[in-house]
């Protein structure tokens, strides 16, 4: 037999009996660790897992800006009611200018108005009237009352094209008068003197539309450094 190979024999014997110690010796320790009700000074306990976890409050974004009323024109701004018929103009998507001239026809502001046709209120609205936008109070709360009548002059917009001649005409004596006079003005001697009426209180308070910005001056010239202006000369003497 060859000794060497007796030899590594013997450190390959003794290699695997140290081998099979380590497990040994290591194998309680992983049993004792995984058994049911094993504790470790090393485990985490999870058994409150609120205690870990972070207290902050996630950001959150700021709550926007209700948004606000934009200033009511000056020639506006003094008069009764003023803040009310811009709502209620903005509301029906008409011009607050128009609002505040058939009041002045109607019903010079006087919020407690009735007209013997059983008009009531500020826009002189129709018991009819209010009732067709569901306002049943149009003769105690101002606002309701523009609410009704600021609606109805937006419908009449749309009914006769924005033709205000016509629309006035129809707020005065009712969209089928107009329409049985082939949409002319009726030949009613109440609303002929109404309709002029309240266009030319419209027109002394309308705002006038924005002007287009003034182009850009052109310069007459261009401005040279002293000492830089090309003397016309001297270019017949270039190559």
């Amino acid at each position: 037999m060859n000794p060497r190979s007796d030899f590594m024999t013997g450190i390959m014997r003794h290699a695997a009996r140290v081998c099979a110690a380590a497990v040994a010796c290591v194998a309680p320790a992983i049993g004792a660790e995984t058994a049911p009700g094993a504790t470790s000074a090393y485990r985490l306990s999870v058994e409150q897992p609120g205690v870990y976890r972070l207290k902050g409050k996630l950001p959150q974004a700021p709550a926007p800006e209700p948004a606000r009323e934009p200033p009511i024109p000056s020639l506006l701004a003094d008069k009764p009611f003023a803040a009310q018929i811009q709502i209620a103009a903005r509301d029906a998507a008409i011009d607050q200018a128009l609002v505040h001239a058939v009041i002045f026809v109607e019903s010079r502001y006087n919020s407690a108005a009735r007209s013997p046709k059983g008009a009531l209120g500020l826009m002189q609205v129709l018991p009819d009237t209010a009732a067709r936008y569901g306002v049943a109070n149009a003769a105690f709360s101002p606002e309701a009352n523009l609410q009704a009548g600021t609606r109805y002059l937006s419908d009449l917009m749309q009914l006769f094209d924005n033709r205000l001649d016509l629309v006035l005409a129809a707020y005065n004596a009712g969209e089928n008068a107009v329409l049985r006079y082939g949409e002319r003005i009726p030949p009613y001697r109440e609303t002929q003197l109404y309709v002029p009426a309240v266009l030319a209180k419209y027109r002394e308070w309308q705002q006038p539309p924005p002007q287009a910005p003034a182009p850009a001056a052109i310069p007459a010239g261009i401005e040279y450094l002293p000492g830089t202006r090309l003397d016309p000369k001297s270019l017949s003497r270039l190559p």
